[in-house]
């Protein structure tokens, strides 16, 4: 069962939406997001199910989707960091003119109200209350409550209903998407994709300096994260790809540093950290094989011996 959530504000977010995962509302503070994942993980406790495949579900559910979300909230810097994320998509929402399309009657009440707060909230609560009830809906009511946070984002950005407003509910793709580019940057209706490459620029820059400060630290797993997640709104960020790389070859990967290496000056030749990872590959395979030539043992010679030469003298 994939724990990704394909709709809303996760749309926007490479499938995620960590406060959708666990039902609480984007402003939640620390005490209501423990109180709420605790609420959650006693409901998926194996001893609360009574079937094998209901206990796997669970089990998969927790660990793979509530778990993951609770791990980052949970932090004050992770939390910190994910909250620049989303005020980041608050501005693009009104910059790249995104408005929202409600899908559902709770989503037009938010999309609508006079009072977005209250309407929010409301909303929210009741889709939480059934979020964990029966576990094979329990993505489709995430997706909902994503969908919520991404009009609650919205409209807390200025964003107002009107008869004529645009209808974007989802990210317009980038050309030639790959199966893990499901978040492309959202471009508004009618507008030239190179309109939007310095919006996009913008955006993933966030990722690049999150992953570059990782990467400093010599945390390379989660720098790695940040350059794929950012690599999935922008495929063509030639920054991106050199920065992979160089984190691919500090960890000794030569052949996946290489490939991004590559890959980043292919979308730009003038590419520097490209350039120079590479130069760096091509020293370090020089290296190795003058290594191997040191350390082959001498072969021996074969000794030269005439018709004669085999027959001794007795």
């Amino acid at each position: 069962m994939p724990c990704e959530i394909n709709h809303g504000l996760g749309r926007f977010n490479s499938k995620r939406d960590l406060h959708a995962a666990l039902g609480i509302p984007l402003s939640a503070a620390p005490a209501e997001i423990r109180k709420r994942y605790l609420k959650i993980a006693k409901t998926l406790h194996p001893d609360s199910r009574d079937d094998e495949s209901s206990k796997k579900l669970a089990s998969e559910l927790l660990s793979k989707f509530v778990n993951p979300a609770y791990e980052v909230l949970s932090q004050e810097k992770e939390r910190e960091e994910y909250q620049v994320i989303l005020r980041l998509l608050e501005k693009q929402l009104l910059t790249a003119n995104i408005v929202p399309t409600p899908t559902f009657d709770l989503a037009k009440e938010v999309f609508n109200a006079a009072n977005v707060e209250e309407a929010y909230q409301k909303a929210l609560n009741t889709l939480a209350q059934d979020q964990y009830k029966d576990l094979n809906n329990v993505l489709k009511i995430s997706e909902q409550i994503s969908e919520l946070n991404l009009i609650y984002l919205w409209r807390s950005a200025g964003g107002k209903a009107t008869a004529t407003a645009p209808t974007v509910s989802t990210p317009t793709p980038q050309s030639k998407p790959t199966d893990t580019q499901v978040m492309a940057t959202p471009t508004p209706t009618g507008a030239m994709p190179a309109a939007e490459v310095p919006k996009t620029d913008q955006f993933t820059e966030q990722y690049f300096r999150r992953a570059e400060e990782l990467f400093n630290k010599g945390i390379y797993l989660e720098a790695i994260k940040e350059l794929k997640d950012a690599l999935k709104i922008d495929p063509r960020s030639a920054r991106c790809n050199a920065l992979l790389g160089k984190v691919y070859l500090e960890q000794g990967s030569l052949s996946m540093a290489k490939i991004h290496f590559n890959q980043a000056l292919k979308l730009n030749p003038q590419e520097v950290m490209a350039l120079q990872g590479l130069e760096t590959i091509q020293k370090k395979e020089r290296k190795a094989q003058q290594q191997q030539k040191s350390t082959e043992p001498p072969k021996p010679e074969k000794k030269k011996s005439s018709f004669f030469g085999l027959f001794g003298k007795k």
